[in-house]
């Protein structure tokens, strides 16, 4: 059992905050799982910022233009606005997990399980 060094209460060994005053015992940290997914999150980004940059690349109206049939000038802005929409509804879905496998204070759900009961 560990003591909170501010109001003296006795605190659960896992616990990273106290219960009763809030005093921060230490800082929470991530799990394998939350930083295996945290990495990701981010290597996707990274992934879909060098897709965005090699799209935009690729549209040189210039020297394309007379190769393209009629009516197909806008097809590169519409493939770039698809990359960027796929880009935003992944990134939502991943950020939500990431914020879910954060680090938790554990005297917060012990707190939360006793109310429960």
């Amino acid at each position: 059992m560990k003591t909170c060094p501010k109001c003296t209460t006795e605190l659960e060994d896992a616990a990273t905050k106290c219960v009763s005053c809030g005093f921060q015992l230490e800082e929470p940290q991530r799990t394998l799982t939350g930083k295996v997914i945290k990495w990701l999150f981010i290597v996707f980004n990274l992934a879909m910022i060098c897709w965005v940059m090699v799209s935009m690349g690729v549209l040189d109206r210039g020297s394309q233009s007379s190769a393209l049939p009629r009516g197909t000038e806008d097809a590169e802005g519409l493939g770039l606005t698809m990359i960027i929409m796929i880009w935003l509804i992944c990134n939502l879905i991943f950020g939500l997990v990431v914020w879910d496998t954060r680090a938790k204070n554990k005297a917060l759900q012990e707190s939360h399980n006793k109310i429960e009961e």
